[in-house]
């Protein structure tokens, strides 16, 4: 069999249309085969494994608790969806967290409540015990000043309830013009290579959102402490949605390989895709498990960033405490894939993009809408059944079931945030880290609910 028949069967299985038989099943073995065995929780007094980092002189675990989407208290992850964060819920997740090993905690000013509630968590803590990482964004509106980047530096301090960061980042950085404009031609840069000198931060890297023909300049500006990239197996070798504005093609791969040959360590964040990741296609899924009967997809997406050297810290935005001991056991005693592994998991990439899914990671910076559309949540409702949509079988009572299924659920949304009440202002694009074409997609959303009507 070619890798292209392969491929073919794989694709064909992912979206549930019918093969002889599946991909990487056996003759003996059903179709319907068990779910992954429930992950084990890292025993206690166990730790995650940590990487130490010349570079900077620090040891860090290799999982890092990425505090965008803690958990509120209506349930699930608070930030851009109209819940308050639930303290308690944040305060136990940090003290397990710390009692196993992860030692570097990121949040930001843009994701509301965040730095306040997990200040207070931290605070409890001997402050040796952990590494607070926040950002400076600079991108209110009008001229960014330096006033004003001084002013949210400052703020931070006060909502961590700390004197100093341990790794602070340049927000969302996507090309030199946007350096420029938001942190050197303001004084902004230097104001806080002072702040590093006097010990205030002692690690200073940037968050990059641009394409491979924009890093290199980002990178010979200074000598980065570190450098936080998105990075998972979907992506590596190019990321859909758009990315680099129309500057160029973006991979992780690129992304990756470059800041090591620099001698960068590397943060990744989006290891699962902002969640898309652990809830892939039943037949994705089916897959995967065939190959790995031990690992969730998540624990797949996981331990593909992970195997890779140059990586400081894994970052999971993990909204509970479920979430939190699986992370902690897959990173305890980590079994690194090998090559081929790598490999098995590109050709599981190709899989998932078969799907025709919208690249949101449900980072919520386009909210709110002017209009009130719930943009990540319509594209959560099209992502359901996104195989059934772009397919072009017809007569196939599973795909007209799937299909009936997101009518349902997008009908279940309040009129008022629907895909329909978009009125194409294009507010949003600018804010999409994901460069996705948010107008044009909600578009496409509304002509499918009309077809299917």
């Amino acid at each position: 069999m070619t890798r292209r028949e392969v491929l073919r069967g794989m694709l064909l299985a992912g979206m549930g249309l019918a093969v002889g038989a599946p991909f990487l099943h056996s003759a003996n073995k059903p179709d319907s085969a068990p779910s992954p065995a429930p992950w084990k929780e890292a025993p206690d007094g166990s730790k995650i494994d940590s990487r130490t980092w010349d570079k900077m002189g620090e040891t860090l675990g290799m999982l890092g608790l990425g505090c965008m989407r803690l958990p509120s208290v209506s349930g699930g992850g608070g930030f851009g969806r109209g819940g308050r964060l639930d303290q308690e819920a944040v305060n136990a997740m940090v003290d397990y967290a710390i009692a196993h090993g992860v030692n570097y905690f990121d949040t930001a000013p843009a994701y509301g409540e965040s730095e306040v509630v997990t200040g207070n968590a931290l605070s409890r803590h001997p402050r040796g015990s952990y590494k607070i990482a926040t950002k400076i964004s600079n991108m209110g509106g009008g001229r960014p000043t330096l006033d004003a980047g001084k002013q949210m530096f400052e703020t931070s301090l006060k909502n961590l309830q700390v004197d100093y960061v341990d790794f602070l980042l340049l927000h969302n950085i996507q090309n030199i013009a946007g350096y420029n404009s938001r942190f050197k031609d303001n004084g902004l840069f230097d104001w806080l290579l002072e702040q590093k000198a006097a010990g205030r931060i002692k690690h200073l890297g940037f968050s990059f959102h641009g394409s491979n023909d924009d890093l290199p300049a980002l990178v010979d500006l200074y000598d980065w402490d570190f450098v936080q990239i998105q990075l998972n197996y979907v992506d590596w070798k190019e990321m859909s949605g758009g990315w680099g504005s129309g500057s160029g093609t973006t991979s992780s791969e690129f992304l990756y390989n470059y800041l090591v040959g620099k001698g960068i360590p590397v943060l990744v964040m989006e290891p699962v895709k902002g969640g898309a990741l652990a809830s892939v296609s039943d037949g994705v899924a089916s897959v995967m498990r065939e190959r790995h009967p031990d690992l969730t997809p998540a624990a797949n997406a996981l331990t593909f960033v992970g195997s890779l050297p140059g990586v400081m810290v894994t970052l999971s935005g993990m909204s509970n405490m479920e979430q939190l001991k699986e992370n902690v056991s897959i990173f305890t005693g980590f079994k690194p894939f090998d090559q081929k592994e790598m490999d098995f998991m590109l050709t599981v990439a190709d899989l998932h993009k078969s799907r025709g899914q919208i690249p949101c990671t449900a980072c919520s910076y386009c909210m709110p809408c002017p209009a009130g559309v719930d943009i990540p949540g319509n594209f959560k409702v099209y992502n359901s059944a996104s195989d059934a949509l772009i397919s072009t079988e017809t007569g196939r009572s599973d795909v007209a079931a799937k299909r009936q299924a997101f009518l349902k659920l997008y009908n279940e949304q309040d009129k008022a945030i629907r895909a329909d009440a978009c009125i194409g202002c294009n507010t949003c694009l600018p804010k999409c880290p994901q460069h996705i074409s948010i107008p044009s997609h909600m578009q496409r959303i509304k002509d499918i609910v009309a077809s299917l009507k």
